[in-house]
């Protein structure tokens, strides 16, 4: 499974439950017949695959959030009773963590502007964990989550001389962490801020300057981390490079009716392009929204492209049929069928669904275009015509 993409966020019943089938989805395991590590995390995510299934309006996700919740916690309670070696623990951990971390996020659904009263408990989970000196990687990661958070309303009013304040503030910040750490974090919030529409509108080259200011960073001895992951972390800011703001896109790939793709038949048009996969529950939820899109302009100009990753063919067309979706799909599985990388790797896609404009041009106009921004950002588009 790609990074970024929770298990619980797996659908693979495509066919609404009943209401009875609903209550028994909700009951949380006991794991009480698990005697290994494989079969707690085999039990979580069976049981997160039948609750998503429900995922259809914000209710429903906070319920949904709760539910898992809860059951990654004891799972995760469970795993540390039957451990038979460090890694296991640290599997019993993340699950904890996961845990906790669901249920803050169902309370900032809720109240945004009021902090979770599960967040005292995240934290004193990871401060255990860090005076005890155990899994250092996962500490920081969790640590790096809560300095993020904290630097992001001190830049809601973004300018040139602040965005070279946090990008300072982000060196700074990954060279004080013990080895071994996983920097691509960091220095992805800068890609992203850099990418900004506030920023990228009034210097278009920040993003890809960002990119390349980031990679000379890992590769100096500035970066305390190892020489495998400067590898790694570099590799995947190249990725990146790839669909950020200001990058030439250039789709390829196979259709359902296994034909060649052709990306040069859209220049002269706005392309939503939209990373998918028929089992997760917010792709499906964009659906609605980019379908109002498409039937508003699409006469006018937008085209829109799915492209389906990490999926079985059957799935995608069962997907794509039970949906009605009107518009171009890739199957990456026919598309590595025929001998080509998938899309996903070419891309450094790492999780579900990343939503990409892409201008007339074919250049990455916009990022992270998901939900409001894209009725709010084509209005704006189509009115200048």
């Amino acid at each position: 499974m790609p990074r970024f993409i929770l298990p619980c966020l797996i659908i693979v019943c495509l066919i609404i439950p009943s209401a009875s089938c609903q209550e028994e989805n909700r009951k949380i395991p006991t794991f009480d017949d698990a005697t290994t590590v494989d079969q707690v995390e085999t039990q979580i995510n069976e049981f997160a695959q039948k609750l998503s299934a429900e995922i259809k309006d914000v209710d429903s996700y906070k319920n949904f959030l709760q539910t898992i919740g809860e059951t990654s916690i004891a799972g995760g309670e469970k795993v540390l009773k039957i451990a038979k070696n460090d890694e296991e623990r640290q599997t019993g951990y993340m699950l904890k963590i996961s845990g906790v971390k669901a249920l803050i996020q169902k309370d900032f659904q809720t109240s945004p502007n009021q902090k979770s009263k599960y967040q005292e408990e995240l934290n004193t989970l990871i401060g255990e964990l860090e005076k005890e000196g155990k899994y250092p990687l996962l500490v920081n990661g969790e640590r790096f989550l809560e300095f993020a958070n904290g630097l992001r309303p001190l830049y809601a009013e973004l300018t040139l001389e602040k965005f070279e304040q946090l990008k300072k503030d982000l060196r700074q910040w990954v060279n004080k962490q013990p080895v071994p750490f996983e920097p691509i974090e960091p220095l992805m919030l800068a890609i992203q801020v850099a990418g900004s529409e506030k920023l990228s509108k009034n210097n278009p080259e920040l993003t890809t300057k960002t990119i390349q200011e980031l990679i000379t960073f890992v590769q100096s001895s500035e970066c305390t981390i190892s020489d495998e992951k400067k590898k790694e972390t570099i590799e995947q800011l190249k990725l990146y490079s790839r669909r950020c703001v200001g990058a030439d896109l250039k789709l390829y790939g196979k259709t359902l009716d296994d034909k060649d793709f052709n990306w040069d038949n859209l220049r002269g048009k706005y392309v939503l392009v939209k990373f998918t996969a028929s089992w997760c529950g917010p792709c499906k939820n964009e659906i609605p929204g980019m379908l109002r899109a498409y039937e508003q302009y699409h006469d006018k100009g937008l085209e829109i492209v799915s492209v389906y990753v990490w999926d079985k063919l059957a799935d995608t067309k069962h997907a794509v049929e039970e949906e009605k979706l009107p518009w171009l799909i890739i199957s990456e599985e026919l598309t590595e069928k025929a001998n080509q990388p998938p899309q996903g790797k070419a891309y450094g896609i790492q999780g579900v669904p990343t939503m990409l404009l892409i201008d007339k041009e074919g250049k990455v106009l916009e990022t992270e275009f998901r939900g409001q921004k894209i009725q709010t950002r084509l209005v704006e588009l189509f009115r200048k015509k």
